[in-house]
C-alpha cells in the first residue's frame, strides 16, 4: 500500500483535491437552495405583525357595518399575513359610486397604525347579474396610501 502511494503520489493528491472541491461545491449549492427557514412561508415580511394584530371582533364589526347597507347581499373577509381581503356581493341596482363608498366602514374601523401596516383589498361583485358591465370591481389600498385605488 505504501509503495502504491509513493508510486502514484500525484494522482492521489489530485483525487484528494477533487474530493475537497466536490464537497465544497455540494455545501455551497445546498446553502443556496436550503435557507434554513423551511417552516416559514413569508420569510421576514411579517416582522412586527404581533404588535399590530387586528382583532377578530373588529373584522366582524366591519362586516356588520357593511351589511347594514340594503344594497349589500353578502360580505366575507379573510386576513392572510399582511393582506386583508373583503368580498362584497351587491344587488344589481347598485351603482359603481355607491359600491365604492362601501369601503368607508373599513377605513373608519381600523386604526391608523393598522392601516399603515396592512394592505387592504376589496372585491365588489354582483352575483345577480353575471353579464354586468360594472362588476366585478377591485379596490386596493396599500399600507402607505390613505385612499383606495379602483
Amino acid at each position: 500500500m505504501l509503495s502504491f502511494l509513493k508510486k502514484h503520489k500525484i494522482g492521489v493528491i489530485i483525487v484528494i483535491i477533487l474530493l475537497i472541491i466536490l464537497i465544497a461545491m455540494f455545501l455551497f449549492i445546498r446553502s443556496i437552495f436550503v435557507s434554513g427557514h423551511e417552516g416559514i412561508i413569508y420569510g421576514n415580511r411579517l416582522d412586527g405583525i404581533d404588535k399590530v394584530r387586528i382583532n377578530e371582533d373588529t373584522l366582524k364589526n366591519i362586516e356588520q357595518e357593511i351589511k347594514k347597507n340594503e344594497q349589500v347581499k353578502k360580505v366575507s373577509q379573510r386576513l392572510e399575513g399582511k393582506l386583508l381581503n373583503f368580498i362584497i356581493d351587491v344587488s344589481n341596482e347598485t351603482t359603481l359610486e355607491s359600491a365604492q363608498k362601501l369601503v368607508e366602514p373599513i377605513k373608519n374601523s381600523l386604526t391608523e397604525k393598522e392601516q399603515s401596516f396592512y394592505d387592504i383589498q376589496v372585491m365588489i361583485i354582483c352575483n345577480e347579474n353575471a353579464q354586468s358591465e360594472i362588476y366585478p370591481v377591485i379596490g386596493y389600498k396599500h399600507k402607505t396610501s390613505s385612499e383606495f385605488v379602483w
